[in-house]
């Protein structure tokens, strides 16, 4: 039973509403002043690193997930080729940034249909077939893609195994405060020194600004996915992902939305591969392999599968969790010994054994349960006068019942 109980709707729904995203927003731009340098936590005498273009990359995967989420999410199929289109969104935008000098906001609708057209001509074919079979072609698509982009008649777009050296044009605009939101920050009292001393360097204000711009980026791509969901052609998505043979049934066209949602899939793989080289500045075959695939289905478990906010997890999920598995030194209770050599992995594997037991429908299922039991989001009643051909009494049982609770 929930401590507090909102109906949704009214005043103290909004405010309720309001009140999550503003503290969203200034925990987003506090972290941006906070670790716009190198960072580092401190935990059981581990040191991890925590700086923002750790974070930005963690954007990067985020997008690339919720790609996954659609497919995989919402329609059901198994698709663990993400890395390929990942890729490809990084290269294309490389080569036209690097070579032709283009700006990198103007290769986005670039890539999204590079990779959308891509996705949809592969999708085609591969989606007639489901299962394991399907998880099996996409995979060799992500395992393929380093042997692509280097052979030699790519050698001049994609510079071979050297990788493709990106120099970024994002740069803080002058009109922006950065220094004096900086200055505000280092003046709240007991707080103010973990952001810093002085003004921004000009390499802290570009970071903090990419950042910023790849929050506002992935937040876009959030709200439409959002909106595809909760319309007409999302219902045909889910109904897909819940029963094939019943949606078939209703007059869904199968293979329509399978490919639509295949190439859309592949668009937002792209886009996270945009902004994946924006912040790393190269575009090397090492970084995208099956590997990179396998990583971006375990980012969509541990997030939770068929939610949006799970590609938020997953994405920070892989790009810290298995750098930090990597730092682990020491470990209470655990034998100092035990932890020497390769243990980065055994470390990841653990924590994703422990969380399928502890959290069977991932990190952001886990939390609903959690904020269920404090506060509880109930749909509007129906008023009195809403009942069928104006009788009331459809409305008043509702209240009825209601306080029969």
């Amino acid at each position: 039973m929930s401590r507090f109980v909102i109906v949704e709707g009214t005043r103290q729904h909004r405010v309720y509403r309001w009140t999550s995203w503003l503290l969203g927003a200034t925990l987003v731009v506090l972290l941006a002043f906070a670790i716009a340098d190198t960072a580092q936590l401190s935990l059981f005498g581990n040191h991890y690193n925590l700086g923002l273009p750790r974070l930005s990359k963690s954007i990067a995967f985020m997008i690339a997930i919720l790609g996954l989420q659609l497919i995989v999410g919402y329609t059901g199929q198994l698709a663990l080729g993400q890395s390929f289109f990942f890729g490809t969104g990084a290269y294309v935008s490389a080569y036209l940034v690097q070579d032709l000098r283009w700006p990198w906001l103007a290769t986005l609708p670039v890539v999204v249909l590079v990779c959308l057209l891509i996705g949809v001509a592969i999708g085609i074919p591969v989606l007639r077939i489901k299962g394991l079979y399907l998880a099996l072609v996409t995979l060799g698509l992500a395992a393929v893609f380093p042997a692509i982009v280097q052979l030699d008649v790519l050698d001049r777009f994609t510079d071979g195994a050297r990788g493709k050296i990106v120099d970024s044009d994002i740069v803080a605009p002058g009109w922006l405060p950065l220094d004096g939101l900086a200055n505000l920050l280092q003046g709240i009292p007991l707080v103010g020194h973990y952001f810093g001393e002085g003004d921004l360097t000009s390499r802290e204000a570009d970071r903090i600004w990419a950042y910023l711009l790849f929050v506002g980026f992935a937040t876009l791509c959030f709200w439409l996915v959002a909106n595809l969901i909760n319309s007409r052609q999302g219902r045909a998505l889910r109904a897909i992902r819940d029963n094939e043979t019943s949606a078939a049934m209703a007059g869904i066209r199968l293979s329509y939305y399978k490919v639509i949602s295949f190439g859309l899939a592949s668009a937002l793989g792209g886009l996270g591969g945009v902004v994946y080289v924006a912040e790393v500045g190269i575009a090397s075959p090492g970084d995208f392999t099956q590997l990179l695939a396998i990583l971006f289905i375990v980012g969509l478990v541990v997030g939770g599968v068929g939610t949006l906010p799970g590609a938020v997890v997953g994405g920070l999920a892989v790009a810290f969790v298995p750098e930090w598995s990597s730092s682990t030194t020491e470990l209470p209770g655990i034998p100092e010994r035990w932890l020497q050599g390769p243990t980065g992995t055994l470390i990841l594997g653990v924590l994703l054994i422990a969380l399928t037991f502890l959290m069977p429908g991932g990190v952001v299922s886990g939390i609903r349960r959690l904020k269920g039991r404090l506060i509880c989001v109930e749909p509007a009643l129906p008023s009195a006068s809403s009942g069928p051909n104006g009788n009331p009494s459809l409305g008043l049982a509702t209240v009825g019942a209601r306080e029969s609770r």
